[in-house]
């Protein structure tokens, strides 16, 4: 697989054991779907058929079940199938979000059993009913985590170079504020640091001074269901 975004990007031949290698567009690496266009589509893609497949498993084995049933199978066995490695493929176009936020949607008729409401708005509302935020802003809460994590030495992952602090600090700043990245390309202005930097500097003070995990992954998804 050839990653560019040049228009006429070179072709080489690659052979391993005499074995020429053959050509694919996307590949998966260790549970994400990796493409040459640097965009998440054909993950988001897979991920939601497998999501659907197993809300259809679900609901031909639990029909008959209570709604607090329903709703614990579809926590266990089908959202982790949207969520994982999310802080890594967090999606930025609108057709992605809503395609995911559908198989939430799906869901929650089925939880509620109510297939009949049809007016705009009513599936968002029976998601709000049953208590679950939307899955941007868990992918959202859960990048600040991974975020949060790595800045104070708890992850072994490599960004103290990419953070420079706000030089110049302002009412729209807080302390740990740092400078944003610029980019020319989408596919990296959208990817894990530059847009989390976007997202960590707008969060309030007090969000920031907490710094054990699942305290700070509870007030920061509080804070950004309130923001909705």
């Amino acid at each position: 697989m050839t990653l560019t975004h040049a228009r006429a990007p070179k072709q080489f031949s690659y052979t391993l054991s005499g074995v020429t290698l053959s050509v694919v567009s996307n590949h998966p690496y260790l549970g994400v779907s990796i493409s040459n266009k640097l965009n998440w589509n054909s993950h988001i893609q897979n991920i939601c058929a497998k999501a659907n497949r197993s809300l259809g498993f679900i609901k031909r084995n639990l029909y008959s079940c209570n709604q607090s049933t329903k709703l614990t199978a579809y926590r266990s066995l089908v959202r982790p199938q949207v969520e994982y490695s999310s802080s890594v493929w967090d999606p930025h176009t609108k057709k992605n979000i809503d395609q995911l936020e559908r198989v939430q949607k799906r869901a929650a008729r089925f939880i509620l059993n109510d297939y009949k409401s049809k007016s705009p708005g009513c599936a968002t509302q029976m998601v709000k009913d049953l208590e679950l935020e939307p899955l941007s802003t868990r992918r959202k809460a859960r990048r600040l985590c991974v975020f949060q994590q790595a800045r104070l030495g708890d992850l072994s992952l490599p960004i103290g170079n990419l953070l420079q602090p706000v030089q110049r600090q302002s009412r729209h700043h807080h302390p740990e504020s740092y400078s944003t990245i610029s980019a020319n390309k989408d596919c990296y202005k959208n990817s894990f640091i530059p847009k989390t930097i976007r997202d960590w500097n707008s969060l309030p003070p007090h969000l920031i001074s907490i710094t054990k995990p699942e305290p700070f992954k509870t007030a920061v998804t509080k804070y950004l269901s309130n923001q909705d």
